[in-house]
C-alpha cells in the first residue's frame, strides 16, 4: 500500500476527474437532448476546473461528503421534461459506471504488461499503478451509487419525480428543506444505513466486473 501522503494525492486525482467528468455527463446530456444552458454556463467542457467546487472538495476529506458544481438546467427546453430531466440525471451516474469499466480494462492490460498471470495477484501486489486503478474504479462505483440514492438534491432523487411527478415537484419547491434532510440523514441519522448501502452495492458491482475483467485477461 502506498504511504499515507501518496494515497491522499492518488485519492484527490481520482475524485477530481472523476467529478468533473460525471457533471459534463450532466451538461452534455442536456445540451444533446436540447438544453443550451450548461454550455452557456461554460460547463460543456471535460475539463475539472469547470466543475469542482472547492469547499464540496476540500469537504470530502474533512467528514467524507462532499460535492461538485451542480449543472443547472431548463427543461422547459426539453420535448419531453420529466423523461429527459431523468436522463440527463442518470448520465452522471452512467459516467460513473462507464470509467470504472474503463478502469478495468486499463488495469487489465497493465497487469499483463508488467507480467502478473492471475487475478489473485492484482489483489496481492503493491505496484502503484494497479493500485491506483483500483481505487480509480472504487471510488466510481461510490460516486455512482452515492448519487443513486433518491432524496433531493442527488441525482437519484429524479427516479422519485418519474414515479411521482408531484413529490419530485415538491422536492424541488422545498429545495432548502431536503438539502438538510439530506444532509442529517447522511451524516447523522441514516449514516449507518447509508454507509452500508454504499459499501454493499459498491463491492457487489467491483466484484462483478473484477470477474468479468478476470476472464478477458486472464
Amino acid at each position: 500500500m502506498p504511504s499515507d501522503i501518496l494515497w491522499y494525492i492518488l485519492l484527490g486525482i481520482v475524485l477530481i476527474v472523476s467529478i468533473g467528468i460525471h457533471e459534463f455527463a450532466h451538461a452534455r446530456a442536456a445540451n444533446k437532448l436540447g438544453d443550451p444552458t450548461p454550455r452557456l454556463q461554460w460547463r460543456l467542457t471535460p475539463n475539472p476546473l469547470a466543475h469542482i467546487d472547492p469547499i464540496g472538495f476540500i469537504m470530502i476529506f474533512i467528514i467524507g461528503f462532499g460535492w461538485g458544481k451542480p449543472v443547472y438546467t431548463n427543461p422547459g427546453y426539453f420535448r419531453n421534461p420529466v423523461r429527459d430531466d431523468f436522463l440527463v440525471a442518470m448520465a452522471g451516474p452512467a459516467s460513473n459506471i462507464l470509467m470504472c469499466i474503463a478502469g478495468m480494462i486499463i488495469m487489465g492490460v497493465y497487469a499483463l504488461v508488467i507480467g502478473i498471470s492471475s487475478p489473485l495477484e492484482i489483489y496481492a501486489t503493491n505496484d502503484i499503478v494497479i493500485q491506483f486503478w483500483i481505487l480509480f474504479c472504487q471510488l466510481n462505483i461510490v460516486l455512482a451509487v452515492f448519487n443513486l440514492i433518491p432524496i433531493f438534491p442527488l441525482d437519484g432523487y429524479r427516479i422519485i419525480k418519474i414515479i411521482s411527478p408531484s413529490a419530485g415537484y415538491w422536492m424541488e419547491k422545498n429545495g432548502h428543506i431536503m438539502t438538510i434532510v439530506a444532509l442529517v440523514l447522511i451524516l447523522g441519522v441514516g449514516r449507518n444505513f447509508i454507509g452500508n448501502y454504499i459499501f454493499g452495492a459498491t463491492e457487489t458491482i467491483f466484484n462483478f466486473l473484477f470477474m468479468i475483467m478476470s476472464q478477458v485477461f486472464f
